[in-house]
């Protein structure tokens, strides 16, 4: 089973980051192909940078079009939708995913962000995802997406405060983080906190190996049904399309 991991921003050490917490949950066949974006912005702090981020995620899922799954890995899902009508196989978002996962773990749960600016965009991703119901708050540690991880002491520590709020004042029973930066810190915020911590990197390479398992393909029913090639000016086209239209 091969799985893109497939980080829409250009930097690379957070692709490394990432894949080293893909590969301590990944079961021993799986391949993990790691995939960073080659043109766009170093890392997706606004809907701007989300925006020029998706077209690198469509192009990257085009030119890998015969891997078995894909993990889109930034928590606001960048392309997410696009990507879905671009391939049968399974795609998911490490942002979707670990809110999946966190309501298994309790009824509700709260986001710790990265910067205040993503708390609106945040609230509109998980209402997207049918889950507007479940979420206590979102919340933000302040810390740049660049700056996010173990590595940055006192950003893990802000991680942790804000994760301490939700608890105790918005009533989360589940904390999810929100940046694929944050993956290396779910076990210290939990051993801190006393509650499930969910990171979405782990949690999407295991659904998707799951779904790849159990042979579930995207429906292309209606809302990811294969596009329909109209002419582009000024851009490329989509460069290929599955033959099984």
């Amino acid at each position: 089973m091969r799985i893109a991991l497939l980080n829409p921003n250009t930097t690379e050490h957070m692709t490394e980051t990432m894949l080293s917490v893909a590969r301590g949950v990944a079961p021993g066949d799986v391949e993990l192909v790691a995939l960073t974006a080659q043109r766009g912005p170093t890392a997706i702090e606004s809907h701007v940078d989300e925006a020029y981020a998706s077209a690198g995620v469509a192009d990257l899922v085009l030119e890998h079009a015969d891997l078995d799954g894909y993990v889109i890995a930034c928590a606001s899902d960048p392309g997410l939708f696009a990507a879905r009508e671009l391939v049968e196989a399974p795609v998911v978002g490490i942002g979707e995913a670990a809110y999946l996962y966190a309501c298994t773990l309790g009824l509700t749960f709260s986001l710790i962000t990265t910067l205040a600016r993503d708390i609106p965009a945040a609230r509109v991703r998980i209402a997207t995802h049918g889950l507007g119901g479940r979420y206590a708050s979102v919340r933000a540690a302040g810390v740049p997406v660049l700056e996010t991880g173990a590595a940055n002491v006192a950003g893990t520590a802000a991680v942790i405060e804000q994760g301490r709020l939700a608890v105790a004042e918005d009533g989360a029973e589940v904390l999810v983080l929100g940046c694929g930066g944050m993956a290396d810190l779910p076990k210290i915020v939990s051993a801190e906190l006393g509650v499930p911590v969910v990171d979405g990197v782990a949690a999407a390479v295991t659904l998707v190996t799951g779904l790849v398992r159990c042979g579930l393909r995207t429906s292309k029913r209606s809302a990811f049904a294969w596009p329909e090639p109209i002419a582009y000016r000024g851009m490329r086209a989509p460069s290929r399309l599955p033959l099984e239209r």
